[in-house]
């Protein structure tokens, strides 16, 4: 029997959360065997809030509010939303129009698409108040009909001291007018006026974080999207962050780097427990010792993550409103703390109590779909040769990306 899994819509936010849980399954980053992901994700949020490993292009924060907007014309709350959907769809072929390919959702699906950009985009719109808080699109069509409403009952006078009360629309006043023609062609190039609106939102609402230190302050190697740094742990991103925010980033380096090994170290134990090789005929037993070697030299050039980093973690990741339980934090401290001891990788390798630690860490995060023995033999015989390899990046791919959009409108006139 094939399986499946559901859950109820409740909010555009809650769908975004769910499908950016579905997405993380496709993304050797975020495939999460030994229980990082929700440090791992909290230092995102930390780092970059409101950013979504599902988003791709920055104009999409603006697309969704114009296309609102222009929806709202419409005599009735129903005909907006569906006015309001129809318009998603419109600005697909607008995008394609205007000589866009790379980041426009339903680019190949059409009218087929079925998780539109408003569900996408909508965390990242309330988190950088282009949205108040608890907006929803029926409440913001809702609102625009009450307005009309208001306008209608309201005394007519020609002296300009007199001012009509409207109900709040619930978008935010300093939102910047879409440009014509909208739905006929557009592009993700942002104008000055967009940048400008984009850039004080982000240092408003998210003071003190990478993202709106980054916003702000343009690295200076950072001259196109060939020299993007090449993650959050970059010299060219740490240079010149204040103190609390150095440290911040400095730890979640390290962290990743930490649970990278910890991650190969599961991967060389599967190697072992299957016998693969890979398709230039090598064991994969030697490609994960030879990974782990590499992995350490790196690893001893930088300070352990120690007791002090750790417990600065677990307040990290609890103001966040993740749950680090006592076993994760026993794992990854015991890891943490064989890494500092260990002279090279086969100290960590060769351990049979560190080799227990993670088949019983497996064991608890996975249950019954455990691979490694004694665990689901299928699914240990499925496995594709890589698990969860890749370092964490904190969603640096989707952020730079966000970041180069805007630098990109820098200097234009």
């Amino acid at each position: 029997m094939t399986s499946s899994f559901g859950w109820l819509a409740l909010d555009p936010e809650q769908r975004r959360r769910m499908m950016e849980a579905v997405d993380h399954f496709r993304d050797e980053t975020t495939i999460d065997d030994l229980g990082f992901g929700g440090i791992r994700d909290a230092f995102s949020d930390t780092l970059f809030p409101g950013t979504s490993t599902l988003h791709t292009r920055l104009r999409y924060a603006l697309f969704v509010p114009w296309l609102l907007q222009e929806a709202s014309h419409r005599d009735t709350v129903a005909g907006m939303q569906s006015t309001f959907r129809e318009y998603e769809y419109q600005l697909i072929e607008a995008l394609q129009r205007g000589g866009e390919a790379e980041g426009v959702f339903g680019r190949d699906a059409g009218r087929a698409l079925r998780r539109l950009p408003s569900e996408v985009y909508w965390g990242m719109l309330g988190r950088w108040g282009v949205f108040e808080r608890g907006f929803t699109a029926r409440g913001y069509f809702e609102r625009e009909q009450l307005r009309r409403e208001e306008l209608r009952a309201a005394p007519s006078a020609d002296d300009r001291d007199v001012h009509v009360h409207l109900t709040p629309t619930g978008l935010d006043p300093r939102l910047p007018d879409p440009p014509g023609g909208l739905l006929k062609n557009a592009t993700f190039a942002l104008r000055p006026e967009d940048a400008q609106y984009l850039r004080e939102a982000i240092t408003r609402t998210a003071a003190g974080t990478l993202l709106a230190h980054l916003a702000a302050h343009r690295p200076e190697i950072w001259t196109d999207s060939s020299t993007a740094p090449a993650g959050v742990g970059d010299p060219a991103i740490r240079q010149g962050l204040p103190p609390e925010l150095g440290a911040l980033v400095d730890r979640a380096d390290r962290f990743a780097l930490t649970a990278e090994g910890a991650n190969l170290l599961y991967n060389l134990l599967l190697a072992e427990a299957t016998g693969k090789h890979n398709r230039q005929g090598a064991t994969l037993t030697k490609v994960y010792r030879d990974r782990m070697d590499a992995w350490f030299e790196e690893a001893r050039s930088v300070e352990p993550l120690h007791v002090q980093d750790r417990e600065a973690i677990w307040l990290m990741a609890t103001a966040r409103g993740r749950r680090v339980s006592r076993t994760t934090r026993d794992f990854i401290g015991t890891w943490a703390d064989a890494v500092a001891s260990a002279s090279s990788a086969a100290d960590l390798t060769g351990r049979a109590d560190l080799r227990q630690l993670v088949v019983d860490r497996e064991r608890e995060k996975k249950g019954t779909r455990a691979r490694l023995p004694p665990g689901n033999q299928y699914a240990l015989d499925a496995w594709s040769g890589a698990s969860g390899i890749g370092r964490f990046d904190y969603r640096w791919r989707n952020v730079s990306r966000h970041l180069q959009d805007l630098y990109d409108a820098e200097g234009v006139a």
